[in-house]
């Protein structure tokens, strides 16, 4: 039962790995596609870092439903996904890009909604 397991779990971040590479070739991403990436790389972050300011996160965001994840913010670059994990109390911010890249994930504490940049 545990190599089933694995096996799933490699062969979903097989396919998903795509979510943290560049995809500019492949047109722009809608709101919906932004939140399916966020959620997916939500999972993937509980095994890995992946480079992200937010680092490896708690593995209860494995169980976070579609329907906590929001877009808070879209601009002519990318989006903006508010993640809230009510379980572990911790919402995360997910910048992706309009090619579908992640560009960032922060926590609630490190994001700010301003415009954009500090003074």
């Amino acid at each position: 039962m545990n190599i089933v397991k694995k096996l799933i779990l490699i062969s979903t971040l097989v396919m998903s790995a795509s979510v943290f590479a560049h995809s500019g070739a492949h047109g722009q991403i809608n709101a919906a596609k932004a939140i399916q990436i966020a959620q997916t790389s939500a999972k993937m972050l509980t095994f890995k870092a992946h480079g992200m300011s937010v680092g490896k996160i708690k593995k209860s965001w494995e169980n976070v439903k579609k329907a906590q994840f929001e877009i808070v913010k879209k601009n002519p670059a990318n989006y903006v996904v508010k993640a809230t994990n009510n379980k572990a109390e911790e919402v995360l911010y997910f910048t992706i890009s309009k090619a579908g890249e992640v560009i960032d994930v922060k926590d609630a504490g490190s994001y700010k909604q301003g415009h954009g940049h500090a003074h």
